[in-house]
Formats: C-alpha cells, structure tokens, sequence
C-alpha cells in the first residue's frame, strides 16, 4: 500500500505519524478546528517558542496528555512578563500568564494540511465524496441502518455485513461487463445464478430467531428486488 484514503473522521496526529513511519501517504483531511499558524503569535521553529504581539516569549515547558488519549505540547509566558503587560486583561484576564496548547504531531498536521490543499488533495477529495460517502448515506436511506434493530456489537455487525452484501450485489447486478453486452445474457445468467446461491447459503448461515427475522425486514425488500431485476431479463 503506498496511499490511503480516509474522510477527517480519521484525522489525528497518532495516524498521520504511522502512516509516515509506514511509508505510506495519508490523503485524510485534516480536521477543521486544526490552525497551521496562530495569529498574532508567531512560532520559532528552532528555538521551539511562540512570541507573543507584546515581544515577550512563550517557552516549551512539557507535555500533556487529554482525556481521549491525544498527546500536546505546553507554551508558557513568564508570569512576571504577564504581571507587567498592559495587554493582560484581554489576553490571560483569568490566568497568571499566558498559555498555548498544541499537539504534538504539529509537523505531521502541517503535512496532511498542505497535502489537502495540494491540486492532488483536492482530487482526492473529489474521489472520496464520489466513491465512498455516497455508500454510508445509502447504506442508511435505503438500506435499513438508520436503526440497528439488534442487541451487541456482534449482532450489530451482522446486520451490518449483511446490509453491505444487499447493497454490492444489487451494484453487480447492474454492472454490464461488454463480453455479457457482446455474446447476450449467459454470463448475466451465471451471475443471477451466483447471486441466488450465495443469498441462500448465507440466509441458512444465520441463527434462527430475532437476527433472521431482522434480516428479512430489513434486507428482504432488497433481495426480492434484485429477483425482480433478474427476473425483467429472464434469468430466473
């Protein structure tokens, strides 16, 4: 694998750094509260230090570690800097001095950000919005996911998979490869007989009882749809 494509879902620094060390090039949107600069606060990449519009400096003093698990970088004033400044009341009126919080993966953020912004970025955020969200938000429209009828995450899945199966095979089942076009509808056929087989092999597959019934109520429209679709052509 030498690119991967994600929606901002799956923007954080943890990601982007392992895709890097990987080798692999992340084509995941950066999420949007993330600023590359803060304005009025210049940052000296080699001293690794903010300075504040008063002239005085915010030097690294530590990490830190939220709740969810996402690591950050701490930038202080001096509080005797602050204690003089005229600016205080409006840029630290609740604190002895003045702090900046950032995350530690900066430079990996700062790559994702200028990818996305690249005219490679955009294509391939035309292609996600093409190819993949238009899937989620027919998976939970048409295809009964709106509401997970089951209980567990292992009943959740199934329910799941199986929605994903109703949805790529009635897109196979639309799919006209131009040998089929060319030599008439025996490969269609084969491919109707495939998909009937493979429906009733995974329909015995389910236990008995509330997972079955969930699958006919939620599936089973979908499935006589695809027989209707092959039965216009006659193949079944």
């Amino acid at each position: 694998m030498q690119e991967l494509l994600a929606d901002a879902g799956y923007s954080n620094g943890s990601n982007y750094y392992m895709l890097e060390q990987q080798g692999i090039t992340g084509w995941i949107p950066v999420f949007g509260k993330y600023k590359p600069e803060i304005a009025g606060f210049p940052y000296d990449k080699q001293a690794d230090r903010y300075t504040c519009p008063m002239g005085n400096p915010l030097s690294f003093k530590g990490f830190d570690c939220t709740a969810d698990g996402r690591l950050l970088r701490n930038y202080w004033a001096a509080p005797s800097d602050c204690r003089q400044c005229l600016a205080k009341p409006t840029c630290a009126p609740r604190s002895r001095c003045r702090k900046i919080t950032h995350t530690a993966y900066d430079e990996q953020y700062r790559r994702a950000y200028a990818r996305q912004n690249s005219r490679r970025g955009k294509q391939m955020r035309r292609l996600r919005q093409g190819t993949v969200e238009p899937v989620f938000g027919s998976l939970v429209q048409h295809y009964g996911l709106r509401r997970i009828s089951v209980l567990g995450k292992s009943g959740a899945h199934k329910v799941m998979l199986l929605a994903a199966v109703a949805f790529n095979l009635r897109k196979y089942m639309k799919f006209k490869p131009a040998k089929a076009v060319r030599h008439g509808h025996g490969a269609e056929r084969g491919a109707a007989a495939f998909v009937q087989r493979f429906f009733d092999a995974f329909y015995n597959l389910l236990p008995t009882g509330k997972l079955r019934k969930c699958f006919e109520r939620q599936n089973g429209s979908k499935i006589r749809g695809e027989q209707e679709l092959c039965n216009s052509h006659g193949l079944f």
